[in-house]
């Protein structure tokens, strides 16, 4: 009984392996591909393709659909939108599709293929290959996986030699101009030799296109496949190909574990040599090693391979890591990972941790991060790096960030609700949640649904999403517009770039934990210092995340950062322990008596290590200015020597500030709306614009602060304005 089952399992894991490599191998060269439950007549998520510049568009944007959608609705308008009249007197039974496969299907047919011209939407006449490969899944529905592939090379050639060509097109990598995956099988079944297959990885290349461009990283790729076919040693019988992206695959016919090793370490090192040849990061590859014999498919040696791969590049000792049977047990657990997501969410198994943020000189609570916890049935959590990765492969990770974003804003409502004094609570959205069309107006819709201010709500981006991609850049701005502030994360976790500072609306920076080990290091310190420094004269708040002991803290506190998260202070708490942080923090906030207007701004003048052009603090509702650096030269500025606050801004907004930015002024500055905005809750709000100044234009960012104290009815607001230019 036990061997039945473990040849069950045995069975069970070879057909997943076999079944993820078919795909990769079969979308290689895809212009896109997706699946459809033809049974349920059902498109469940998006799909992209990739144009000429290596941007990534949505398919279903040119059908004007959003996923899930129907197939059917689909495939009737990719045909009237793009399928010229020549083509679709040849489809007759496209209007039909889903029927017409379905019923392949039942006459026992597993594929579908057909050919055929579109107009694409960048004005280009393109000849598809559409392939339907068709299966039933385990819920018995009649599924397709459809594969489109651009065959225009190949009808356009002359017909003597077309033959030649599309052996060319089977079997030839378009970059590397070597081996693909598929001629390397078809070599490897007449060579039939045992030995190792290995997989090769490049740790983060997509960084590489990001900063250099698709055709430098064209060029590395190519020098990467030169240097390993140079190591290849053919006369022995030993192939190399180019799958797709940054992945290869070796054979060797060896079991020889040394010179397997030998051989992973000379590719390394001429991989290192490629960096400073072509002037890129260096080249971090990562091996995994399976071994293959005649009587094993070639698919399930490769995906043993790239699992081993995965265990490598967790590995800090070293870049290679050999398969090992107990590794399918992985594969096992994150199916059963995916398979229990629903049914996690739908009972509410995924909890709400926050990491309290703490402000270094006082020791208040001034913020939190939100994160999220899996808790089983048995009340044991699991540790989100079990499964975070595995949901941001599959694009579940979409449906769980906008779970945490909106249980977060039910919960903030609550305790404003319930008169507790909150604090901003961030939320992390991931790059496939950037992807997602219509990120930000989702988040929003759900804010006014929930009536909450967006200001409570932080949207966290990381610094390598958010340098890398413009189009993630854009997002952010369209979030900042929305009212939304913005919190770059994971700073100086990679490759760092102050400048992406002063191109972004950001709020608040968040100094990596691999940054603030380095305190008590004379560079380290240099480099936080003056990383703070510069985000101070751009009125860009600083966290520090990771922050662990005193000596921490007292340094963070010198340089000026604004607000701590780390274990020194506290671990990630449950919503209950969180909120009683909360309620300690409304009593803490109580001003006595005796403290002055002066005393409590002085806390927040600390941060600003750059002296401003001009700050002021102004009772609004006296409409008074009571105090201000630069006062004088600002008067002489503005030829007005009030004091009324309101006066002072219409002045700037009537005569000095651009037109294009007169309304937003008057929305962020004027004294009423600032009086009917305030929530009774003290908060920063930050604001650029431009304006004459002088005898010239200038870009200025004002950074504003409301607050009340507990022996003045007033609201008060101390704020400052910093040129950027």
């Amino acid at each position: 009984m036990k061997q039945e089952k473990e040849n069950s399992l045995s069975k069970l894991s070879r057909a997943l392996f076999y079944e993820a490599q078919f795909r990769n191998a079969l979308v290689s060269d895809a212009v896109t591909y997706f699946d459809v439950n033809l049974s349920k007549d059902l498109i469940e998520t998006e799909f992209f393709f990739k144009d000429k510049s290596g941007n990534l568009h949505s398919v279903l944007d040119f059908t004007e659909l959003t996923a899930p959608c129907s197939f059917s609705e689909f495939s009737d308008r990719w045909v009237k939108k793009l399928i010229p009249d020549i083509s679709k007197k040849n489809l007759p039974y496209y209007g039909k599709l889903r029927e017409h496969l379905l019923q392949e299907y039942a006459d026992g047919n597993r594929e579908f293929t057909v050919n055929y011209w579109v107009e694409s939407p960048f004005g280009e006449r393109v000849y598809f290959n559409h392939l339907f490969l068709l299966l039933q899944n385990d819920d018995d529905d009649i599924c397709a996986f459809s594969v489109i592939k651009d065959y225009t090379k190949i009808v356009a050639i002359d017909e003597k030699a077309r033959f030649s060509q599309i052996e060319e097109y089977a079997y030839i990598d378009p970059v590397t101009k070597g081996y693909n995956y598929v001629k390397f099988k078809e070599q490897l079944h007449k060579y039939a030799l045992p030995g190792v297959i290995i997989s090769v990885d490049i740790h983060s290349f997509k960084i590489i296109n990001s900063i250099s461009g698709i055709a430098k990283g064209d060029a590395v790729i190519k020098a990467v496949w030169n240097s390993i076919l140079e190591l290849t040693e053919i006369e022995k019988m030993e192939l190399t190909a180019h799958i797709n992206a940054d992945h290869f695959i070796i054979f060797m016919p060896t079991f020889d574990k040394e010179r397997i090793i030998q051989r992973i370490k000379n590719i390394t090192y001429a991989l290192n040599i490629i960096s400073t040849d072509l002037d890129v990061p260096v080249l971090h590859p990562y091996f995994g090693v399976s071994f293959w014999n005649s009587d094993k498919k070639i698919e399930l040696s490769y995906s043993e391979s790239v699992v081993a791969k995965k265990k490598a590049r967790e590995n800090v000792e070293s870049n290679f890591s050999f398969f090992e049977e107990n590794d399918t047990k992985r594969i096992f657990e994150e199916k059963a990972i995916v398979d229990s997501f629903e049914t996690a969410l739908a009972k509410k198994d995924f909890k709400i941790y926050y990491q309290p943020k703490y402000a270094p000189n006082t020791k208040r609570l001034v913020g939190a991060e939100a994160l999220i916890r899996w808790q089983k049935s048995d009340g044991t959590i699991m540790n989100p790096g079990s499964f975070i990765p595995i949901f941001e492969q599959n694009g579940m990770i979409r449906i769980l960030d906008e779970y945490v974003f909106r249980n977060v804003c039910n919960q903030q409502k609550k305790w404003l609700s319930e008169g507790k004094d909150i604090v901003p609570v961030s939320i992390n959205l991931s790059r496939a949640s950037l992807y997602y069309k219509n990120v930000v107006q989702q988040y929003t819709r759900i804010t006014q649904e929930i009536d909450l201010d967006r200001q409570f709500v932080p949207i966290e981006i990381t610094e390598t999403a958010a340098i890398t991609n413009n189009e993630i850049k854009q997002i952010a701005d369209e979030f900042f517009k929305e009212g939304f502030s913005i919190h770059m994360d994971d700073f100086g976790s990679g490759y760092s770039s102050l400048a992406s500072l002063n191109i972004m609306h950001i709020e608040t920076l968040k100094l990596d934990k691999s940054l603030i080990d380095y305190i008590g290091n004379f560079g380290g310190n240099r480099l936080i210092e003056h990383t703070i420094s510069l985000a101070k004269e751009l009125g860009i708040h600083v966290t520090a995340e990771g922050v662990e002991n005193e000596d921490q803290v007292d340094f963070l506190n010198d340089v000026g950062c604004d607000s701590i998260q780390g274990f020194f202070f506290s671990r990630p708490v449950p919503t209950v322990e969180f909120e009683k942080l909360l309620s300690h923090h409304s009593n803490a906030e109580k001003f006595p008596n005796e403290e002055t207007i002066l005393n409590h701004i002085s806390e927040f003048k600390l941060s600003l290590i750059k002296r401003p052009l001009y700050s002021f603090v102004a009772n609004l509702t006296k409409d008074i200015f009571t105090e201000g650096i630069g006062k004088s030269n600002w008067h002489k500025e503005m030829e007005f020597s009030g004091d009324s606050y309101q006066t002072a801004t219409e002045i700037l907004t009537n005569e000095y500030v651009l037109p294009e930015y007169k309304e937003a002024y008057k929305n962020m500055m004027y004294r009423d709306i600032l009086i009917d905005s305030y929530k009774g809750i003290n908060e920063t709000r930050l604001f650029e614009y431009k304006r004459k100044h002088f005898d010239r234009i200038a870009h200025f960012r004002l950074t504003i602060h409301l607050f009340t104290v507990s022996d003045s009815p007033d609201l008060w607001m101390y704020f400052t304005v910093t040129e950027l230019d």
